[in-house]
């Protein structure tokens, strides 16, 4: 009998052990995330748009951030306004590594791959104009227009503001940590092991 209770006791205690290590992992993880810092970036013509926030969507504001080419090298610097946003001309055609810092010292990278920073659409359209211009020269009465052209340089387009809007969702799924409801479902795993070892026990009896 006193083996039993001894047993029990410990099962007890190991129980609320359990418990606070689990009360502290959640106020640990919801402090942490709570200042989490998401960036993500895209080319829109010759320009790189940068927008940043932390968990909960607030604006990161001023924020420094940083870009540097594969090598390391920083190409250029800048700080993102009240909206978290930062802009800036493309430097080079190549791949981009961004990094932000918030003014809490919190830290956030992003590659931007030059796959992604496509031609403008104004250089597009212009493309579209020339090869009119030399159908009619050569047809003299009517413009042909190419169809299959077209769907290319719309296949691009559409291409172009797709790419950064994926990967910044995969990346984003990528770094979530858990959430509160991932934590109370191993609590709530725990609480039920623990639960089904003391009825066992009490059957003993």
């Amino acid at each position: 009998m006193k083996g039993k209770k001894y047993f029990s006791f410990i099962l007890l205690g190991r129980f609320f052990l359990t418990m606070t290590i689990l009360f502290f992992l959640l106020s640990f993880t919801s402090s942490v995330y709570a200042h989490k810092v998401y960036l993500f970036a895209w080319g829109e013509g010759d320009t790189v748009y940068v927008d940043s926030y932390f968990s909960g969507k607030k604006k990161v504001i001023g924020g420094h951030v940083e870009v540097f080419d594969m090598s390391g090298k920083k190409l250029l610097e800048g700080v993102t306004n009240r909206k978290g946003a930062f802009s800036f001309k493309i430097p080079v055609k190549s791949d981009l590594r961004i990094v932000m810092e918030s003014s809490m010292g919190h830290k956030a990278e992003y590659l931007l791959k030059a796959d992604e920073l496509q031609e403008d659409n104004a250089t597009l359209t212009s493309t579209l104009i020339n090869k009119e211009e030399e159908d009619v020269k050569v047809a003299s009465t009517k413009v042909s227009v190419d169809i299959e052209q077209i769907r290319k340089v719309v296949e691009e387009v559409v291409d172009s503001r797709l790419k950064p809007v994926s990967r910044t969702i995969a990346k984003i799924r990528e770094e979530k940590g858990p959430d509160f409801t991932d934590i109370m479902g191993g609590f709530g795993y725990i609480l039920g092991l623990v639960g089904i070892a003391l009825y066992f026990k009490s059957k003993e009896k």
